[in-house]
């Protein structure tokens, strides 16, 4: 209850400090609300598909599975595709028709056992293009399948994503290796606050020129994201990082909110008091220990929606704008 008391307090300081930042940002041109639902229906698809590791893959030994891909339509006709028992990690790539220099590394969600390439990846990837951002969308490897680097084995991709989106190279993209944000959804939301937290741990031998260049994210967008182990965890996604019998320095250890530290990057949280998947007290648990460590930290929370809306949200509800509100603190951090 005493969470949940100060879940509210957080929400009303919150909505007072949204209207404060939207009067600072009056300055930016207002234009029409964008039907974000748009870019779940859109059909466009990247403009690459490049493997993760095109030479030798670390974390091995892999397991003895079969990557595939379900695909379904939805009764509202949107596409959705979900990749499971990956073993071909790779980085799709938006290009935008005008770029700003800008780029967003998106980390869908599935609880650590399967991953989205739709939902909270490709329309997420859509919708940053249409504003001049460069987006790449990561497809990563899973502990549930038990890779022999265990846990680390998905942030072993993320961490070559982020290398490789700023190492560019010939023929792909330019990017301002300074304006790099991460998106993460669900439990993308544990590897992209990983990501930012763990972004120096040496998870893996470099291999080429890309494994020279920093893996920290230049900020972190984190919607209803998997935070902690221990408080109010997900079972789902600590199953499948550990089996069923984690130690106590294992759940310390993956708990990101006992893991911040002052040189994490700019953090905003989104998150619905309604959403039954992820405790919305995950995301007030991470705002509470990025405050305390210095750094700095805004969250949004609703009081109605459920987990995983991504683009998809009712658009009756306020948490459908979410969208607005990262884009204005993209733009208020300089990461647009």
């Amino acid at each position: 209850m005493r969470h949940r008391g100060l879940a509210r307090r957080r929400s009303e300081e919150e909505s007072t400090l949204t209207m404060d930042a939207m009067r600072r940002e009056s300055s930016i041109a207002p234009v029409a609300a964008p039907a974000y639902r748009d870019f779940a229906a859109s059909t466009i698809e990247p403009t690459q598909v490049l493997p993760l590791w095109p030479d030798a893959m670390p974390g091995l030994p892999a397991p003895p599975i079969t990557e595939f891909v379900d695909e379904q339509i939805l009764e509202n006709g949107l596409r959705k595709r979900v990749a499971h028992r990956v073993t071909y990690p790779t980085l799709s790539y938006f290009a935008p028709r005008e770029p700003t220099g800008a780029a967003v590394l998106l980390i869908p969600g599935g609880g650590y056992q399967r991953v989205g390439i739709d939902h909270e990846g490709y329309e997420y990837a859509r919708w940053m293009a249409s504003l001049g951002v460069v987006g790449f969308v990561l497809k990563y490897r899973l502990p549930v399948d038990r890779w022999g680097a265990g846990p680390d084995v998905a942030l072993q991709d993320a961490q070559r994503a982020m290398r490789l989106i700023r190492h560019g190279g010939q023929g792909r993209w330019a990017i301002d290796p300074k304006r790099v944000t991460v998106f993460g959804a669900s439990a993308g939301g544990h590897l992209a606050g990983s990501l930012a937290i763990r972004f120096d741990d040496h998870v893996y031998p470099a291999g080429d020129e890309a494994d020279r260049l920093p893996a920290r994210p230049d900020g972190l967008v984190l919607l209803y994201p998997v935070i902690s182990m221990v408080e109010c965890a997900h079972a789902g996604s600590r199953e499948a990082l550990f089996g069923a019998a984690p130690t106590a320095a294992q759940l310390a250890a993956y708990s990101l909110e006992r893991n911040v530290t002052a040189d994490m990057p700019p953090i905003l949280l989104i998150h619905a008091a309604q959403d039954r998947e992820v405790s919305v007290e995950q995301s007030v648990l991470m705002y509470q220990a990025v405050r305390v460590a210095g750094g700095a930290a805004d969250m949004h929370l609703f009081e109605e929606g459920d987990h995983g809306v991504g683009l998809r949200a009712d658009p009756s509800l306020p948490i459908a704008g979410w969208p607005g509100l990262a884009r204005r603190w993209q733009v208020r951090h300089g990461l647009a």
